[in-house]
C-alpha cells in the first residue's frame, strides 16, 4: 500500500540475520509442506519485556510460502491509536526476501487482521513483538494472540483458475478456447497481497474466428501516472502480439466501476508485473472467447480511481480500445 510518504527503496529488517535470537521458530518444508502456528507456541521462548520472537518459513529453492491468518487479536490499550502508532504496542511484522535482501511488507496490531501473504522466493519471515506483560494478555476478556496456517508449494496455487500452467516460463498461464470458452482469472494470491518482483503472463488462444473479451470485477494494482518504471509502478499490460509492440497498454491504480478490454484478433497477451517496493491486492476478472461475427463492441473506457483509492495515490488514466467489426 502506498501512502503520502517519500517512496522507500528496499528496507533491510533488523531482525533478519543469519544468526537468530533465542526466541526463534524455524519452519522448514523438509519437515512438512503445511501446518498451523499459534502465538502461544512462542510464549515460553522469551521471558523478557519487551520481547521479540522470529518465525522463519523456509522452503526448497523452487518453493514459495503462503500464510493465512485464521485469528488475530493483539493486545492494545483501550482507545490506543493503533493506526499511526502500531509499533508502540504488541505487533507483528512480515518481510520477504527480494534478491539478496529483505523488504518489509507491513506491520499489524490490535484487531487489524493481516491479509493472506505469499513470498516470491523460498523464504518468508515474521517478527512478533510484545510490549504487554503475560499477565495483562491472560487477563484480557478475549484471547490475545494469533493463529495462522502455512503452506509450501512449487507452483503459484492457481489450480482453481483452470488454465494450463507453463512451469518452464516461471509464471505463465495459457487459456485455449478448445478447452474452455469462458472462465475466471485473477492475480497471484488474490484476494491477498500479490508477491513482489513478479512477472506473470496470461496467454489467450482462440479459434481463427474468435476474439477475447476480459471484464474486470476488481482491480487494485499499485501505481500511478503512466504506470512506468519512472513512477516505480506495478502494472498490467495488454498486447495483441507475442512480441512487444508500440501500442502496449499499461494499466495500474485502483478502479471502480468495473472495466473491460477486448483483443483485436484470436490472440491476446496480458502481462502482470510487480516490483520490490509496494503491495496491493491485484485483480479478479472474467474472460470469454467470442465470435467476431457477433460484432461485439466495447466502448472507450476511462479509468477513474474510486474514492477509496486516494490512499493509494492513484491517478486517473485513459485507456482506449479498438472497436471490432465482423468485416475487419
Amino acid at each position: 500500500m502506498r501512502f503520502f510518504l517519500p517512496p522507500p527503496l528496499l528496507i533491510t529488517i533488523s531482525f533478519i540475520q543469519t544468526t537468530f535470537s533465542e526466541c526463534t521458530l524455524q519452519i522448514s518444508s523438509k519437515n512438512g509442506k503445511s501446518g498451523k502456528i499459534a502465538s502461544s507456541q512462542l510464549a515460553s521462548r522469551s521471558s523478557s519485556l519487551p520481547s521479540k520472537c522470529v518465525i522463519v518459513f523456509e522452503g526448497n529453492q523452487n518453493e514459495k510460502v503462503s500464510v493465512r491468518f485464521t485469528y488475530f487479536n493483539l493486545y492494545a490499550p483501550e482507545h490506543a491509536n493503533t493506526t499511526k502508532r502500531c509499533a508502540e504496542y504488541d505487533h507483528l511484522t512480515a518481510a520477504v526476501r527480494v534478491g539478496a535482501r529483505f523488504s518489509r511488507i507491513d506491520t499489524w496490531c490490535s484487531k487489524d487482521v493481516p491479509p493472506q501473504l505469499m513470498s516470491s522466493s523460498n523464504i518468508l519471515q515474521m517478527e512478533y513483538n510484545t510490549k504487554s506483560s503475560r499477565a495483562v494478555r491472560e487477563s484480557a476478556s478475549q484471547e490475545v494472540g494469533f493463529r495462522l496456517e502455512y503452506n509450501f508449494h512449487a507452483d503459484w496455487n492457481m489450480g482453481e483458475m483452470e488454465a494450463q500452467y507453463d512451469s518452464s516460463r516461471g509464471c505463465r498461464f495459457v487459456f485455449n478456447s478448445s478447452r474452455k470458452e469462458s472462465g475466471k482469472l485473477w492475480s497471484i494470491n488474490y484476494p491477498g497481497l500479490y508477491p513482489r518482483n513478479l512477472l506473470c503472463e496470461y496467454i489467450f488462444h482462440g479459434r481463427e474466428d474468435q476474439i477475447v473479451h476480459i471484464h474486470f470485477e476488481y482491480f487494485d494494482v499499485e501505481g500511478f501516472n503512466q504506470c512506468d518504471e519512472q513512477s516505480q509502478s506495478d502494472f498490467v499490460l495488454f498486447s495483441n502480439y507475442q512480441s512487444p509492440d508500440r501500442n502496449n497498454r499499461r494499466v495500474c491504480g485502483r478502479f471502480l466501476p468495473r472495466i473491460s478490454t477486448m483483443s483485436e484478433s484470436n490472440y491476446y497477451r496480458m502481462v502482470f508485473s510487480t516490483n520490490e517496493i509496494f503491495d496491493a491486492t491485484g485483480f479478479y476478472a472474467h474472460y470469454q472467447f467470442l465470435s467476431a461475427h457477433q460484432n461485439p463492441t466495447i466502448s472507450k473506457v476511462k479509468f477513474t480511481p474510486s474514492a477509496a483509492s486516494s490512499t493509494h495515490c492513484s491517478v486517473a488514466l485513459l485507456l482506449l480500445y479498438a472497436l471490432i467489426s465482423a468485416n475487419a
